[in-house]
């Protein structure tokens, strides 16, 4: 069980949630934007809890029938609206949402409805949706899980009260896991680099076996690069094909220009994030900060072609070409 004190970053947002239940001052719907992994179901679970709790703090107390229920997912008066394919339909709408709030909670303060993945509602779902945001029954709070905003129609955004998670740095999560997983500082650093500001992707990233053979796969690339042809090295287009749908490697591959201009510039380990790759880095720190520079822009190219949908290998071989070349060297 989760308590607003425990919850990192994002202060303003979890101040706003604590003071709504304080003054009580409830509004029939939010809307909890925010990437993948940003902890919006987490939050939205959090602050259902709290307006369900029979302590009526702004705390959940974890004691009370509402908060014993809440924590066993048995709770009669918090629904989870979901759906099996890839979008909500009008059927999901009706049948889990319009057809219940029809009916009076069964116990407690409110009838809370947390609807997952709500920025995939059809238009009609999102319309038939509307007329209940928009003449709500006094005992309803519909709390809408999203990571596209722009998906919804106006009538509905105005009709919510947008919350937009913010992502976390990477200090609070190297905290996180420091302080709850007994990381090293040096592995927190690290998984917090690649965690792109959600608590929730580095723990994802800490069971994820895949991530560690490629950071293998990819760090020895990198590494090795400089004793290859260019033939050698436009050959690894080929092998990247296996990360085609796993773009992270390109992150990986950053990190390492980003640590070697950190190593370049500065001559000091203190800056590194990679800091277990500190021989590695050091050995290539003849290449010239324009150089580096050069090559960490390929790469964010490279991420920015992919994102138009470009060709794969075509892609690839080019951002290689520039990694290997060596112009203000």
């Amino acid at each position: 069980m989760y308590r607003f004190s425990e919850v990192y970053g994002n202060a303003l947002l979890l101040r706003h949630l604590q003071q709504a239940v304080a003054t009580k001052k409830i509004s029939h719907a939010y809307l909890f934007a925010g990437s993948s992994g940003s902890g919006k179901k987490m939050l939205a679970n959090l602050f259902a809890q709290t307006l369900q709790c029979e302590a009526d703090g702004i705390e959940p107390c974890g004691v009370c029938q509402s908060c014993k229920a809440f924590v066993s997912h048995n709770h009669p008066d918090i629904v989870y609206v979901r759906t099996t394919k890839k979008t909500l339909g009008v059927d999901d709408v009706r049948e889990q949402i319009l057809k219940d709030v029809k009916f009076k909670q069964y116990q407690y303060r409110y009838k809370i409805y947390i609807v997952e993945q709500a920025d995939t509602m059809t238009v009609q779902a999102q319309n038939a949706l509307l007329k209940t945001l928009e003449e709500p029954p006094a005992f309803a709070v519909f709390l809408l899980l999203a990571e596209n905003t722009a998906a919804f129609l106006p009538t509905v955004l105005s009709r919510v009260v947008t919350l937009q998670i913010r992502p976390l740095s990477e200090n609070l999560i190297a905290q996180y896991l420091i302080k709850e997983k007994q990381l090293s500082d040096t592995a927190a650093a690290e998984y917090a680099a690649y965690a792109q500001g959600s608590i929730g992707n580095a723990l994802a990233l800490l069971e994820d076996e895949t991530f560690v053979h490629m950071r293998e796969d990819i760090l020895d690339k990198l590494t090795s690069m400089e004793r290859k042809s260019l033939a050698e090295v436009l050959l690894y287009a080929k092998d990247l094909e296996q990360y085609k749908d796993d773009t992270r490697f390109l992150d990986m591959i950053q990190l390492w220009y980003r640590d070697l201009l950190v190593a370049t510039r500065l001559q000091d380990d203190k800056f590194l994030i990679q800091k277990t790759q500190k021989q590695a880095l050091f050995a290539h720190t003849k290449t010239t900060v324009a150089e580096l520079a050069r090559k960490a822009a390929a790469v964010q190219q490279a991420k920015m072609n992919l994102a138009r949908n470009a060709n794969f290998r075509l892609t690839m071989e080019v951002m290689l070409m520039e990694l290997k070349e060596n112009r203000y060297s």
